[in-house]
């Protein structure tokens, strides 16, 4: 069975609730006072089965100081069931309501002219000659106009059928999206506790199963479900949902909250969107407050117009609005805002990016950036979403909290934009997703640096892993690190060499003073063999600067040509080779043989056998065993 939300809309006294009293047999009128005072003030509630329709009915005030509860509940329905009077014709109201439905985005509706009983026919076709003119060129240009009496019952049934007709014709909601439910009551039952009641815009909720109330992130479990006042274990995107919600205070509860699948998505209190001002308002000056409504919530905003001072009547332009409280808002998500004071509807639009860095007003480039969040395309739209990031660098967990889709169908618009190059993926525990021209600089910064690293440094190897990632790859995740490396060394660009980077295919050129210092130090170990001179008698063996002599040493030391095997002592790494190679000769592997042995073997002092002893055991090619070294 399809499952249809439709909302009143029209003036004060027009005869909403009578006519859904009417339509369906439940007075949406639920309030003491407003049944004394014969008005609605908040919303109302009804329902009707028709073949293959389950409807909903949300009843919204007409009266101008109730436009808010108004704009509460028409933000969720699918269709607007417009009531015109036939004894008033359009009035104030009924005109900001049709705004409010066309600026949300409302595209389907039928128009209700009621109190036919009260006039004559002439007078219900002057009505419907100025509706004509009043909606020419909107989404209620073709649609079905009905003349009633909720009194006498004429033309109830042809409304009926004409809602069923609309109903079956509407795309449904969304069910295999993620759960989020704007709340519009809360109240509690006793011995149930707090309950939250709202229209399902997507996704499904279980019983027993876990939620989140956002804004304030507190977690609840489902205790029981009504859709339309009879229980139930699920319910799903476009029904009137009823949820009581386990350990939770009606304090903590309030319209304007949402329930949502848990730990997914996050409130914000900045918002990117188009902006469209309505012809009849006043301009609008930059950062001026507003009323900002979207779903069942109202937060005071500022509005900063993107490129411009002043939003003309009539006009449209990109603007961020800051939000003066938390709102859970998602991209692609309509909002109302209206004239703080007096409160009077303005304008709407479109959430582009639910979640962007604050802008300048004189910021070229935000404009351009929304603009490609327009897009028909879902991958580019995605693509912008990333480019806004501070480091433009996101990954899955983060789109869904901005889009609300599942993880499977950005899944499959992400590797869309992968494909045509809009983004790149970086591989890891969770998948990250980069724009492509941060990874082109990150490359770039990199080889420069390490090229300007050899300049520096023309004896040392190459820049160490750390301090590039340092330099160049801050606030940057490691996955992200790691996968720049990998392409450069792929490039042939960088080669990696333990944990030094270094230009691919670089080596350490000597000057001649350098290199004939260098062969002078080879010249002095390789003749001492196994008892080299102290470092500080060496330094002073070797003709040079003493500080060119020590630089000339220690890259030697880097790149392994000397080994250093104590504080003052430093072998050729040949002698220390063909020292291993004559113990070896000497000594099966097992073999068990002191330091006296040790030292007739290459004619040493102690001076030298213990550190060759020490480094050999480091080497892993002798093992001590108390007194004895054993030959692995």
């Amino acid at each position: 069975m399809r499952h249809v939300i439709v909302g009143t809309a029209g003036h004060i006294d027009h005869g909403k609730s009578s006519l859904v009293k009417a339509l369906t047999g439940i007075d949406p009128d639920r309030l003491k006072e407003e049944q004394l005072r014969g008005i609605t003030i908040d919303l109302g509630f009804g329902h009707l089965e028709l073949e293959g329709v389950q409807v909903g009915f949300v009843d919204v005030p007409g009266h101008e100081k109730f436009v808010k509860n108004m704009l509460a509940g028409v933000g969720g329905i699918d269709c607007v069931l417009l009531v015109i009077a036939a004894d008033e014709s359009i009035m104030p109201q009924t005109r900001e309501h049709f705004d409010i439905c066309r600026l949300l985005g409302i595209q389907w509706g039928i128009v209700a002219i009621t109190k036919i009983d009260l006039v004559e026919p002439e007078l219900v076709d002057l009505v419907r000659e100025e509706l004509a003119e009043a909606v020419r060129g909107s989404f209620l240009d073709t649609a079905e106009v009905i003349p009633v009496s909720s009194r006498t019952g004429e033309g109830l049934e042809k409304l009926k059928e004409a809602i069923r007709r609309v109903s079956l014709s509407l795309p449904g909601r969304p069910t295999d999206r993620l759960l989020r439910m704007p709340i519009d009551r809360a109240f509690t039952m006793r011995g149930f506790g707090t309950v939250v009641t709202g229209t399902m815009s997507s996704g499904r909720i279980h019983r027993d199963e876990e939620v989140e109330l956002l804004p304030g992130s507190r977690i609840s479990k489902v205790r029981g479900i009504q859709v339309h006042g009879h229980p139930t274990d699920r319910a799903e995107a476009g029904q009137r949902t009823a949820v009581n919600l386990q350990g939770l205070d009606l304090s903590q509860v309030e319209r304007g909250m949402c329930l949502t699948a848990p730990h997914l998505f996050q409130a914000t209190q900045l918002l990117d969107a188009r902006l469209e001002l309505l012809p009849g308002a006043r301009p609008l000056r930059s950062f001026s407050k507003v009323r900002f409504h979207q779903g069942t919530s109202e937060v005071l905003a500022r509005v900063a117009i993107l490129g411009q001072s002043v939003l003309e009547p009539g006009e449209e332009a990109y603007a961020q609005l800051r939000l003066d409280a938390p709102a859970l808002c998602l991209m692609g998500d309509p909002f109302i805002i209206r004239q703080f004071s007096p409160a009077t509807t303005i304008g709407g639009g479109r959430i582009l990016h639910p979640g962007p860095p604050k802008h300048r007003v004189t910021d070229r480039h935000a404009p351009a950036l929304l603009q490609k969040m327009e897009s028909t395309s879902a991958s580019t739209r995605m693509a912008g979403l990333i480019t806004m990031h501070p480091r433009q660098v996101t990954d899955i967990r983060e789109l869904i909290a901005c889009t609300g889709l599942p993880e499977a169908e950005l899944k499959g618009i992400t590797a869309a934009a992968v494909k045509a190059g809009e983004l790149v993926e970086v591989t890891g525990p969770v998948p990250l997703l980069v724009i492509p021209g941060v990874i082109a600089t990150l490359q770039g910064n990199t080889v420069a640096l390490v090229a300007r690293f050899h300049q520096e440094h023309p004896l040392v190897r190459g820049i160490s892993r750390e301090e590039l990632r340092n330099r160049v790859f801050e606030g940057m995740p490691p996955e992200v690190f790691r996968f720049v490396l990998e392409k450069l060394t792929e490039a042939k660009r960088i080669a990696v060499v333990e944990d030094m980077i270094a230009l691919h295919g670089r080596e350490v050129q000597l000057s001649p003073a350098e290199l004939r210092i260098q062969e002078g130090i080879e010249a002095i170990l390789r003749k001492a063999a196994w008892q080299p001179p102290s470092l500080t008698d060496l330094s002073g063996m070797v003709p040079g600067d003493p500080e060119e002599i020590r630089k000339i040493r220690f890259w030697m030391l880097k790149e392994r040509i000397l080994i250093r095997i104590s504080e003052d002592l430093i072998y050729h790494r040949e002698t220390l080779e063909e020292m291993k190679k004559k113990i070896r000769a000497r000594y099966s592997a097992g073999a068990r043989f002191g330091v006296a042995e040790f030292k007739e073997l290459f004619d040493l002092t102690r001076k030298h056998a213990i550190p060759l002893l020490e480094y050999l055991d480091r080497e892993r090619v002798t093992r001590r065993l108390g007194s004895e070294r054993i030959l692995l």
